[in-house]
């Protein structure tokens, strides 16, 4: 870890050129000067990772913060900020690890939507997981469980390792050997903690040409940061909107986080919403497509039209209000009962 950060600013230039695509760093300064001097900011950086795509020397400024906040945690030299938000992020991913809203259905393949699409629109799991069977030839079940990866997002590490350990058991127990997720900040978990799971985002399975019909309007497809920790992922989202719309799908040139990126919106609602206000103003007038029920609820609030793909593809009414917490718990836990 440190050797890893070390390097960072050994070769960083504070050029200056992360600064002008974040909200972050350009209201708290370069991310070299930070890491040295005030390294309790870190916590504020969504690990969006649009630094990395702009950095002229090939760095990752997003990989020093982060490493920043795991040592800082692991010295337990938190800002109270910090401290209040990752008590909820234990809180809610503990919650959601748990009976009664866990459940792993018995079948070689199934369908692990995500906390957030889980909750926010049960709707379009029920019809996802019959197209599914439809297009594997397959049983596909049903899981439901939380990765932990609000923690993952203040580089609260640890606990996501043993969680993710208890999940591959369950997994096992169910006879579950291949997972199809409805979400991108779960596989990039995965990824990283279960290599060994078969386990592949929803649209790198589906059909190009699964879209029948696009959104209303000029459609802006915004991606989630963790889409752009993934290889290709962002091209075939393009494709499968693209298929289903008439008009030339818009989206951003570097990653632009939604504002709930490393729980900033637990810390400072002020910047969290300058992140929310990049990406409204970055739409214009059109219509924004995204594949994060978290980004639709924070646009939602905004009062910007926003549909989520997976909406879109399973042909259920797009929600136009964001759902309350209350009411996402309620619809996680009514599909966690119903078999």
């Amino acid at each position: 870890m440190s050797e890893t950060v070390e390097d960072f600013l050994q070769n960083c230039s504070s050029c200056g050129q992360c600064s002008t695509v974040c909200p972050f760093l350009d209201t708290h300064g370069e991310p070299d000067d930070i890491i040295r001097n005030r390294p309790q900011l870190a916590f504020l950086c969504t690990n969006c990772t649009a630094c990395d795509q702009r950095c002229p020397l090939d760095l990752s400024p997003a990989d020093a913060l982060f490493r920043t906040k795991q040592r800082l945690i692991a010295e337990g030299r938190l800002p109270e900020s910090a401290v209040r938000a990752l008590k909820g992020a234990r809180s809610f991913a503990e919650r959601g690890h748990k009976p009664p809203f866990t459940r792993y259905d018995a079948a070689a393949t199934a369908f692990w939507p995500g906390c957030s699409l889980a909750g926010t629109s049960p709707e379009t799991v029920k019809v996802l997981v019959p197209k599914l069977e439809e297009l594997l030839g397959t049983e596909v079940g049903l899981v439901l469980d939380c990765c932990f990866d609000p923690l993952w997002q203040m580089g609260d590490t640890g606990p996501v390792r043993e969680a993710t350990g208890r999940i591959m058991a369950r997994l096992a127990e169910a006879g579950i050997n291949r997972l199809i997720l409805g979400c991108m900040n779960c596989r990039k978990v995965f990824r990283d903690y279960l290599p060994d799971l078969d386990a592949q985002y929803i649209l790198e399975v589906l059909p190009e040409d699964i879209l029948a019909e696009g959104p209303p309007g000029d459609p802006y497809l915004h991606h989630p940061c963790p889409f752009y920790r993934l290889e290709g992922i962002t091209d075939r989202t393009r494709a499968i909107l693209q298929n289903g719309c008439e008009k030339e799908v818009d989206e951003p040139k570097v990653p632009i986080c939604c504002g709930l990126g490393g729980s900033v919106n637990s810390q400072d609602e002020e910047l969290a919403g300058r992140f929310t206000e990049k990406v409204t103003m970055d739409a214009y007038g059109a219509t924004i497509v995204t594949s994060c029920m978290g980004c639709k609820n924070t646009f939602l609030k905004r009062g910007k039209e926003t549909y989520h793909i997976l909406e879109l593809i399973a042909g259920v009414k797009p929600r136009t209000k964001a759902v309350s917490s209350v009411n996402k718990w309620a619809h996680r836990l009514a599909l966690a009962r119903v078999r």
